[in-house]
């Protein structure tokens, strides 16, 4: 039986594609489950938070101590919009939690489906009450993966509204500016 080298050549290069999907399958994985534990990681902390006597101040908590789970332009937009509340008596920015989306926070949160879109992922974050998951997401987180760090660059809203779009939106003007602290 003679083999000619057009067939090695062929096998050889069968081979070397096969070996490299194979390759890119596993850091599919890796990737995959990495974007997973840092979701759940950060719904898990933050909901503890949110049912904490710090519900209200959560937000601000996250960006404190969380401050690296966030692209510099989303942490930017959450830390004016909560310091133009903090001078206003009046409401001037955002009036819920960006991260629930919420009304009445939930017993806990569940991350479900993980896609990805180009170079950003979205994962579809669920509320628990009453020992039942809900039907659809109540929110979707979107976030990206730079230099082997995950942060989240933006959260879209079942309404089709995104907080990114709510935070660069006007403002409402205060009318009423919260009395100084410092008398």
């Amino acid at each position: 039986m003679r083999v000619s080298v057009m067939q090695v050549w062929c096998s050889l290069i069968i081979l070397m594609v096969l070996c490299s999907l194979g390759a890119e399958a596993q850091v599919s994985h890796r990737v995959y489950r990495s974007s997973r534990e840092f979701v759940e990681d950060f719904y898990k902390w933050y909901s503890a938070l949110a049912l904490s006597e710090n519900a209200n101040s959560a937000p601000d908590i996250a960006l404190k101590e969380k401050r690296s789970a966030f692209s510099s332009q989303l942490a930017q937009l959450l830390r004016e919009d909560s310091d133009a509340q903090a001078r206003c008596a009046d409401l001037v920015g955002i009036n819920f939690d960006p991260f629930l989306d919420y009304q009445e926070v939930a017993q806990r949160y569940v991350v479900g489906r993980i896609t990805q879109k180009g170079r950003t992922y979205m994962a579809d974050i669920y509320a628990v009450r009453s020992g039942e998951q809900g039907e659809k997401p109540d929110v979707t987180a979107e976030f990206v993966e730079k230099d082997g760090h995950w942060f989240f660059v933006n959260f879209d809203y079942p309404n089709g509204n995104d907080l990114l779009t709510i935070l660069k939106s006007p403002r409402l003007p205060c009318s009423r500016p919260r009395p100084s602290r410092n008398k």
